[in-house]
């Protein structure tokens, strides 16, 4: 679960929200966990006069209003004043998947469903969850832009080479917070012909996982699925782990689905998935560790170190939240800390080192 940052400040928020009594519910629940509630809009066209007047830190914003809805809000707000965004809405549960991705690529860094279910006509909304996701978004780094100069194919293959002389036969990806949108990027870069079987464990909110692969699976040349005990990965898929279990490799290389075990922070782990990943596979593996709070896949990325796989970072400028990356650099692990746009290049400046290895096809230890 996600830990909210400490702050020495109230946070400043801009509460757009067109139903009366869902707007005073929410301005309720902000203020009595000390958010400081500095302005409220009706529709986006409000909200968005509203901004240069009262500089929010954060804008909690409903999806459907008059006038301007909530996606047009965010568009607009990120392309003039940008700053972390909430979309709170009963069009946000985890089968409306396709209105979250939208929000996503929109800019918003969050969002969170309204219960279907309604007393007095007012949504019983979880005050913590509220309070947790507003502070934990009132700290990140909003990132305005995916679209920045590429370093050429022929650099990466060389800073690669120097990082990992190893063919690859296998990748993993570790993501939290602003992982959807860092995933996003990232995956529909990849070519259809990528030869190396992808697994990833993203970190979200229970239910929204399988909306999840299925917009990605829509959008990328890659085949995207939930991972299954006893699956062989193959190239041209990327395989994510499922709610509530561990994804690691047995000792042929096939998937193995674990419970949760004492003291376990995070279900998946990212730990989990590197270390048994660093184990079953050795040097011919490499870990991605991208945007997310905390310090999951740390750890791991030391194991994979330790047996001398490919370790890659995101960056602080483009992680909307650098805890994740942070940790996994501070332990020395690392070998490349790159910009997110240049990831997945990297991972095909990977494979185009290992044009002469055999077997990426299919799977062989």
């Amino acid at each position: 679960m996600l830990t909210p940052h400490a702050y020495t400040k109230p946070i400043r928020v801009l509460l757009v929200e067109d139903s009366p009594l869902e707007l005073a519910v929410i301005q309720k629940i902000l203020t009595d966990g000390g958010v400081d509630v500095v302005g409220t809009a009706t529709n986006g066209v409000e909200a968005l006069a509203l901004i240069p007047l009262i500089d929010p830190d954060v804008i909690c914003t409903d999806f459907h209003m008059p006038m301007m809805d909530g996606l047009e809000l965010t568009k607009q707000v990120m392309a003039r004043y940008p700053r972390p965004i909430l979309v709170l809405s009963i069009s946000a549960q985890p089968y409306q998947m396709r209105n979250i991705m939208k929000i996503f690529q929109a800019g918003a860094l969050d969002v969170m469903a309204k219960p279907l279910f309604k007393s007095g006509g007012i949504s019983q909304i979880n005050p913590q969850l509220l309070l947790d996701k507003v502070k934990v978004l009132a700290g990140v780094n909003v990132i305005t832009s995916n679209y920045k100069p590429h370093v050429t194919l022929k650099s990466l293959k060389h800073q690669l080479s120097e990082a990992h002389d190893m063919p690859v036969k296998m990748i993993a990806i570790g993501s939290s917070t602003g992982g959807p949108q860092a995933l996003l990027q990232l995956l529909t870069k990849l070519p259809e012909s990528f030869p190396i079987p992808i697994v990833c464990v993203q970190h979200i909110s229970q239910g929204f996982l399988r909306g999840l692969v299925e917009w990605l699976d829509d959008i990328s040349h890659l085949q995207i699925v939930v991972a299954e005990a006893g699956m062989v990965p193959h190239a041209g898929y990327v395989y994510f782990a499922p709610d509530g279990r561990h994804l690691v490799f047995d000792a042929d290389g096939r998937f193995k689905l674990l419970e949760a075990q004492p003291h376990d922070l995070h279900l998946p782990s990212v730990d989990h998935l590197f270390m048994s990943m660093a184990q079953t596979f050795g040097p011919h593996c490499a870990g991605v560790v991208l945007s997310g709070m905390g310090s999951d896949g740390a750890k791991g990325m030391v194991s994979i170190f330790e047996h001398q796989g490919l370790t890659i970072a995101q960056d602080e400028g483009t992680s909307v939240i650098f805890g994740m990356p942070k940790a996994a650099i501070a332990t020395g692990a690392v070998k490349r800390v790159l910009p997110l746009h240049e990831i997945s290049d990297a991972l095909i400046a990977l494979h185009a080192n290992q044009r002469s290895c055999s077997s990426f096809k299919t799977l062989e230890l």
